[in-house]
């Protein structure tokens, strides 16, 4: 099987047991030889997506001797869990084959302004594919030049019709979420907030749609060679305007919202913007605080007054 790619048509092989050489089709597109030796295979902190089962930074070698680094990355269908049953469903945000399928495609973001990484091919099996990166170097990207680069690019790419495209992720997660407040020990500002989900959602149902990250936070955000390059596609869709930019103020524990409307240029109306980015933002908060507490993780200083302060009208 064959599959396009930045690089144009690369063959699929099958996935076999480790050896010390990369794939020679991976090779040659990232190389432009068939023959270069791995060194040496780090595992990555991070790759801890629905789908994600391993993420490794691969450094090799040419004949020549020069060093190059990839990124490694398997994924596998998602079998344990309250979503692992939903997630076989191709629009399901934790769908197994969308980040690999999204590469394929080329509707991914290419720059200027917002890129994925580039991707040199696919290996297959039974049950895992791998991924075989970009292994993109730089900082995390500043939250006003994320906020900016995030608006451009869903300001002007059309929606794809695509089996494979996530739907709206926080409907999904809502849909089988059901958080007991009376067993964590939290800011009763959070619990109002989460009180009012059902309505809040309710309220988006006329907030226009745009193409979705899914998971747009500081860490899946680096910024290199003058670009904002997105890490993690798995839960590549489609989702309100405003959900990426609400997702990297969270990371962020800032408002973005002005830049990102700015950089909209008036695509959308601005009180359907603030809607979306403001419902996911308290959303996906307060859940994200019930997280926390029931994990013994502390609550970073300020995160509930960034939720509460933009938190959509209505609630009180």
């Amino acid at each position: 099987m064959r599959l396009a790619y930045d690089r144009g048509m690369v063959d699929v092989e099958p996935a076999g047991r480790a050896s010390e050489a990369l794939p020679a089709y991976v090779a040659v597109a990232v190389a432009g030889v068939p023959e270069v030796d791995v060194v040496a295979v780090a595992p990555l902190a991070g790759g801890t997506g629905a789908a994600t089962a391993d993420v490794a930074r691969v450094t090799a070698r040419t004949p020549d001797g020069r060093e190059l680094t990839l990124v490694r990355k398997s994924v596998r269908p998602l079998r344990a869990g309250r979503h692992a049953e939903a997630a076989r469903a191709p629009e399901h945000w934790a769908y197994w084959r969308r980040e690999p399928l999204a590469y394929a495609s080329g509707v991914l973001p290419s720059g200027p302004g917002l890129r994925a990484p580039r991707c040199f091919g696919v290996e297959t099996a039974a049950d895992t594919l791998t991924l075989w990166l970009e292994d993109v170097v730089g900082p995390e990207a500043e939250p006003v030049a994320a906020a900016r680069a995030l608006a451009s690019w869903q300001a002007s790419a059309p929606v794809p019709d695509v089996p494979w495209l996530g739907g709206h992720q926080l409907a999904q997660r809502l849909a089988v979420t059901d958080l007991d407040w009376t067993q964590v020990d939290a800011d009763p500002r959070v619990a109002r907030v989460w009180a009012a989900r059902h309505e809040l959602m309710a309220a988006l149902d006329g907030v226009p749609s745009v193409l979705s990250h899914g998971d747009a936070g500081l860490g899946n955000l680096r910024e290199a060679t003058g670009d904002v390059v997105a890490l993690d596609w798995g839960t590549f869709g489609v989702a309100p305007v405003g959900s990426d930019a609400a997702h990297l103020a969270l990371s962020a524990q800032a408002d973005v919202l002005g830049p990102y409307v700015d950089a909209l240029d008036g695509t959308f109306a601005v009180d359907d913007v603030r809607r979306g980015y403001r419902t996911t933002l308290a959303l996906v908060g307060a859940s994200r605080v019930h997280w926390m507490l029931a994990a013994g993780v502390s609550v970073p200083r300020g995160y509930v007054d960034l939720l509460w302060r933009l938190r959509p009208d209505g609630v009180r």
